[in-house]
């Protein structure tokens, strides 16, 4: 009887270990950062998919938000990231670069999670807890009533393999100009916070196309721009200089570029330092952040491996570009290039207005000052390889007339 209870006792100890470790071993990895993607088609994804889009980084996954037999992929299992990333059959989209520019600008033992829940068409009221349009003609799955729950679930799938970081938005072409869909989009991003207990993790709203390009919604972004007054830690994604291929959506290339202005904001946003943990297989690697960024990025964001013995250029290039103009308001940026032979470290440039031109808003730089203005490097544009550029943007108001061409002064300008 007493080896009967032996052997009992070390079975029940061996499946209490067993589990025990089992648990340990599938706790989060705080290395693995989420990044949760929702809105309509341009979100999902528009655009051709080129032979350049179809490279792969195996430290960025996404997560199957369907069942997808022509892609291989089953619901809520993770799978290296390749376009098309939202749904079975979409085009490419801006999380395409948005994840491979995040994995560039983070530590080598970081790997990027991507979670899509786009839907083609959909007004804003699919994703809101409170009031679900149903699941009608989107095409999402059956056990789902709303977009809110589709993407719940499959945020809290993803919880239980990493650490959500952030979320990315693009939508409004179904809603545009209606007053109360800014409201609407707060309700929802304060819904996803509490219910999946995020905190104010960084929101990112993307920009509609501009009018230049002939878009159907520009005047949307007028509702786009007042998110970060309602919504704490929302911030904006210029589509400025982004050409459409239809009035809808955005070109393969402006994809491209609309993926990497998420990221850079993204990556200004949050910690880069990789975390050190004894139940993550990334706990034996560097947790050095100095990693080169993909060449496709790289006139806008360099290498943060760069020395940091480099000196500051002693010349280069500023430009002072108009990119659109209209009535009393426009928008232009500043391209600043090195033509030296070595690497900026900071940068600073300064311009003013002759008449009553005013800057009201700009990004991918740090304003201060009013006429002149000073606008130096965020973190993650401060060093510009030799030959490599960075441009930031700015909206304003003006007289009537032609906006004014300012000359633009500082340490990188000859």
């Amino acid at each position: 009887m007493l080896n009967k209870n032996n052997l009992l006792g070390k079975w029940l100890f061996s499946i209490l270990f067993f589990i025990a470790t089992n648990q340990a071993s599938a706790a989060p990895d705080p290395n693995f950062h989420i990044y949760l993607m929702f809105g309509q088609s341009n979100m999902e994804g528009a655009a051709p998919i080129e032979n350049q889009d179809r490279i792969t980084n195996p430290r960025v996954k996404v997560m199957a938000d369907l069942n997808c037999s022509n892609l291989g992929r089953t619901y809520g299992n993770w799978y290296v990231a390749s376009p098309p990333l939202n749904r079975c059959y979409s085009g490419l989209g801006p999380g395409d670069y948005f994840g491979k520019t995040m994995a560039d600008g983070m530590p080598s033992s970081v790997t990027i999670g991507l979670v899509p829940a786009a839907v083609s068409g959909t007004p804003i009221e699919l994703y809101q807890k409170s009031a679900p349009i149903g699941r009608n003609n989107q095409n999402i799955p059956t056990q789902f009533n709303g977009g809110y729950a589709w993407l719940l679930d499959m945020a809290r799938k993803a919880q239980q393999a990493g650490v959500i970081k952030g979320i990315i938005f693009h939508q409004g072409e179904s809603d545009t100009s209606d007053p109360n869909w800014k409201n609407q989009v707060k309700e929802i991003v304060t819904d996803l916070r509490r219910d999946l207990g995020i905190g104010d993790v960084p929101f990112l709203a993307g920009e509609l196309l501009y009018a230049d390009y002939g878009s159907c919604c520009h005047w949307h972004n007028t509702e786009v721009r007042k998110l970060p007054g309602l919504i704490n830690n929302a911030h904006i994604v210029s589509a400025m200089g982004l050409p459409g291929m239809d009035v809808y959506h955005f070109t393969s290339a402006s994809y491209r570029e609309l993926g990497r202005r998420y990221a850079q904001i993204m990556l200004d946003k949050i910690d880069r330092n990789s975390t050190v943990s004894s139940l993550s297989s990334s706990s034996a690697r560097s947790s050095s952040s100095a990693t080169s960024l993909s060449s496709s990025s790289s006139s806008l964001i360099s290498s943060r491996s760069a020395s940091s013995s480099s000196k500051a250029a002693s010349s280069g290039k500023c430009a002072y570009s108009i990119t659109n103009d209209w009535g009393n308001g426009f928008t232009a940026s500043i391209k600043i290039t090195n033509t030296s032979s070595t690497a900026i470290n900071a940068w600073s440039v300064s311009w003013s207005y002759t008449n009553a031109t005013r800057v009201t808003n700009l990004w991918n730089g740090a304003l201060s000052g009013s006429n002149p203005y000073t606008v130096t490097n965020l973190d993650w544009n401060k060093t510009i390889q030799p030959g490599q550029s960075v441009e930031f943007g700015f909206q304003g108001t003006k007289p009537n007339g032609a906006a004014a061409i300012p000359t633009v002064t500082g340490n990188v300008c000859n």
